[in-house]
């Protein structure tokens, strides 16, 4: 027992894992953890979930069932894999996550059935907030300035100058040739504004390649873009021609129904 609880405190110690809903109920601990929260459309997360059962018992099965449910409370059908089965008490299952097709805020929701010493089940139930994104895609063109092929060369994004966690690519491009790279980025929480990227060499690629792959920089816009004054300037312009049109079209005639002769 003293085994188990050990491996229950390391779930605890891990700084980079994110938690949402742990709790301890009469000797009984869940838990959902994973490593992020928030996923591209169609994309995939994983989690792991845990039942530990710290008080001493004869006989004890843990089951769950899972389920991905949406803003409505609708249930997500196929998003949870495995969506049900056992559990092993104090120890760790996958659980994979596929994301809607549809972006927002979606909640899993796992609940766990305890029945320890055969007194009839306890169920507990935990959740865990899943935002689902439209990712931003980030594309920047890189020229190879130099006269060596290079394959699978190392390169990542950062944006606004901080590097974008898990944006590494591996690009193959001819000595003095050109080659587009592109990126999903999921942004959380991010400004509204004009937010700038570029594409460095990774540290790992062997020598000295500051001057090698050249280009890369570019910039997006959340919440509005810098044609938004011209685009406003459009549509006054567009209104004015409408009213134009509209008064030359309804204008009468001044010499209507006056005799030739007198016209």
């Amino acid at each position: 027992m003293i085994a188990a609880i050990a491996v229950f405190a390391m779930v605890f110690a891990a700084g980079a894992i994110l938690l949402e809903d742990a709790s301890s109920v009469d000797g009984a601990s869940s838990v959902i953890k994973g490593e992020k929260n928030a996923v591209k459309v169609k994309g995939e997360l994983t989690y792991q979930i845990m039942f530990f059962e710290s008080e001493e018992f004869d006989t004890l099965d843990i089951t769950y069932s899972a389920v991905l449910k949406n803003s409505s409370g609708t249930n997500q059908s196929g998003a949870v894999s495995p969506s049900s089965g056992t559990l092993a008490n104090g120890v760790e299952t996958d659980l994979k996550v596929t994301a809607p097709a549809t972006a927002g805020k979606y909640t899993l929701v796992v609940t766990f059935t305890e029945n320890k010493n055969k007194e009839g089940p306890v169920v507990t139930e935990r959740t865990q907030t899943v935002s689902v994104l439209e990712p931003i895609v980030l594309t920047a063109v890189l020229k190879n300035n130099s006269k060596v092929d290079f394959i699978d060369f190392a390169v990542y994004f950062h944006v606004d100058g901080e590097l974008v966690d898990g944006s590494k690519t591996l690009i193959s491009v001819a000595a003095g040739k050109t080659e587009t790279v592109t990126y999903d980025w999921v942004a959380e929480n991010l400004s509204n504004g004009e937010h700038t990227f570029k594409v460095v060499a990774g540290d790992e690629n062997i020598g000295d390649y500051k001057d090698v792959i050249l280009g890369g920089d570019g910039k997006f816009y959340v919440g509005h873009s810098d044609f938004g004054l011209t685009n406003i300037l459009l549509v006054i312009l567009l209104i004015v021609l409408v009213i134009m049109i509209v008064y030359l079209y309804r204008k009468p005639v001044k010499n209507y129904g006056k005799p030739k002769s007198r016209r």
